[in-house]
């Protein structure tokens, strides 16, 4: 299995940055501490959503990363303003929550983006409209284990050409 050769920057910047423990790989998902992998996979979504790498041919892990791990940041940072601050790419957000399996923040956040729309971004009419509809991971950390959990167990298939 080979890396993609133009990620391989990012990933050793990523295993080399403050949040990564001594000796982390540029592979972050062989870790031997997956503890630590919300903070590398958080750093690798935003590096890879900010570069210039080119989606076509690129392995699909990468971009799900990407877009999951950006999203995440965004709405670390700035809560449902995220929506603002992602509008031209939230569908892609929502498509790729679906592909990792989870259907339920995916269409929770369709929800949410319905009404942010709608009330020309009212936050409270979002976090009600997001609540509306069963979601097991609703909460943050819950949700981010899942996505670690999922690139980790699925990472031969979704990160090597």
């Amino acid at each position: 299995m080979q890396l993609p050769t133009q990620v391989i920057p990012i990933l050793e910047a990523v295993s080399k940055s403050p949040v990564a423990p001594k000796n982390t790989p540029i592979e972050i998902w062989k870790a031997n501490n997956h503890s630590n992998c919300i903070d590398l996979f958080m750093e690798l979504g935003i590096a890879l959503f900010n570069s210039d790498i080119a989606e076509e041919g690129l392995p699909k892990g990468y971009i799900l990363v990407a877009y999951l791990f950006d999203w995440e940041a965004q709405c670390q940072f700035s809560g449902w303003y995220a929506f603002g601050n992602r509008e031209a790419t939230i569908q892609r957000v929502i498509d790729s929550y679906k592909a990792v399996g989870l259907r339920c923040e995916a269409d929770a956040l369709e929800r949410g983006y319905d009404a942010w729309l709608s009330t020309d971004g009212d936050v409270d009419a979002v976090t009600t409209a997001y609540n509306d509809l069963p979601n097991e991971y609703t909460v943050d950390i819950d949700r981010m284990e899942f996505l670690v959990s999922y690139f980790v167990d699925n990472a031969n298939s979704l990160f090597y050409l």
